[in-house]
């Protein structure tokens, strides 16, 4: 048997033992949503879809085949993987829409695909001669499925870094514009309709999130908690912990978010020279490595030239 077919059968086996053990009753059973779903859609008018959309992209074609199989792939993926009841969390934080099976699903395409794309290169070599044992071209390939599949965490939490770094530097400015509108005698929701009206960016967004709360019968109390705890930065928690105190004791705002907001520059100037002090080294690189030379070079160079005429 050649390398090639010993892949192939090992390959056919693995996925014969995969889909038999996927038929078993215990990995079919159907959750309590689509068990009630044909009794609570017989209830009420029917609906407009534009009503009840929930924003999935429809697929047609292969893509549309082979979605119930990435989509099973991504719920078992998500019952696999420990973070799975804090994922809705991370994916709010980051700023995604997309639902955590949505997400999962595409974990599971992203591994499902790199195994097959280092599967074929793999097979390729061998038909190309190389001497390649089918048992590594095999672990190579999960290596890097696996790989695929953490590569998207891994950018799930560079995107929750980088936008909270964002409505970092946003927030002194919003709460300077909250400040002023406060000052001119708006109250805290008066005031936080005219920053996010005006205001773009990743803060005003998560407070345009907060004013739908409220439109929808949440108090803005309960809607600015849930907010600071979805958003989970520190300047924004004393904030929300400021308006709250104002608004059950009274004392005045201004003064606090005016305060609030010079700390927060004041923190990030501080970072600034700290980061400049950690990275002197690292400036005088180009110094050293491109600008000394080529002075050395016109320092030395005239002197060079002179002794070799004195010797001639």
């Amino acid at each position: 048997m050649t390398p090639i077919q010993g892949i192939v059968v090992v390959a056919g086996g693995l996925g014969g033992i995969a889909v038999m053990v996927s038929c078993l009753p215990m990995f079919r059973r159907p959750s309590l949503a689509d068990r009630l779903h044909p009794y609570m859609g017989s209830l009420g008018p029917r609906r407009s879809r534009l009503l009840v959309d929930d924003g999935a992209v429809t697929l047609s074609g292969v893509g549309g085949a082979l979605r119930p199989l990435f989509e099973d792939l991504g719920a078992r993926l998500h019952r696999m993987l420990p973070d799975g009841s804090d994922l809705e969390t991370r994916l709010s934080q980051s700023g995604w829409i997309v639902a955590p099976a949505a997400f999962r699903a595409r974990q599971a395409t992203w591994g499902l695909v790199t195994f097959a794309g280092v599967l074929l290169a793999g097979l390729a070599a061998l038909s190309a001669g190389r001497n390649i044992s089918p048992i590594a071209l095999l672990l190579a390939s999960a290596l890097f499925g696996v790989g695929a599949v953490l590569f998207l965490e891994r950018r799930l939490d560079r995107e929750i870094e980088a936008r909270r770094e964002r409505m970092l530097a946003e927030f002194p400015t919003v709460v300077d514009l909250v400040c002023l509108a406060v000052t001119a005698g708006e109250s805290v929701r008066g005031a936080i309709e005219l920053v996010t009206g005006f205001g773009s960016g990743e803060l005003p967004g998560e407070l345009r999130a907060v004013l739908r709360a409220t439109r929808a019968g949440e108090p803005l109390a309960d809607a600015l908690g849930a907010c600071a705890k979805r958003v989970g930065l520190p300047p924004f928690e004393r904030f929300v912990e400021a308006v709250l105190t104002a608004q059950e004791r009274g004392v005045p705002l201004a003064d606090a978010l005016a305060a609030m907001a010079f700390d927060v520059r004041e923190g990030h100037k501080r970072e600034v020279i700290e980061a400049a002090g950690r990275k002197q080294i690292t400036m005088l690189m180009p110094v050293v490595a491109f600008i000394l030379p080529v002075a050395l070079v016109f320092a030395f160079f005239p002197g060079l030239v002179a002794i070799r005429v004195l010797v001639q």
